[in-house]
């Protein structure tokens, strides 16, 4: 089962369709679901509904798995410091607020240097 390249623009997968995606079969999305305690999809009328976010972490698990040779606890380790490293990161609002202080200090030098000339 080969994985497909581009994830459609949708809020929902059904377990059929996301399987397809991530290129492993139903069966195998049921089971990372109980060893990575990252992916809670939504459950509607007894089908399972995965999220983009759950379809690139499934991706992301297979790689590991099948390309990198990682176990099901070396996967479920390096998930966890990926998230923790993400935690780490500035966010949007952060990186904004430290931008606008920094154009605030180079108005106030240009300012000065104008004033000087």
């Amino acid at each position: 089962m080969a994985s497909a390249g581009e994830i459609p623009d949708k809020l929902y997968f059904r377990i059929g369709e996301a399987s397809r995606l991530v290129g492993v079969r139903p069966y195998v999305l049921r089971y990372w679901e109980k060893e990575f305690d990252v992916i809670k999809p939504e459950k509607h009328s007894g089908q399972r509904l995965y999220r983009r976010r759950d379809i690139e972490l499934f991706r992301e698990i297979r790689r590991c798995l099948h390309s990198e040779r990682y176990t099901i606890e070396g996967t479920r380790k390096k998930l966890k410091r990926r998230q923790a490293d993400a935690a780490v990161e500035p966010t949007a609002r952060e990186c904004l607020a430290s931008l606008k202080e920094d154009l605030v200090s180079l108005r106030k030098l240009l300012r000065r240097q104008y004033l000087k000339d």
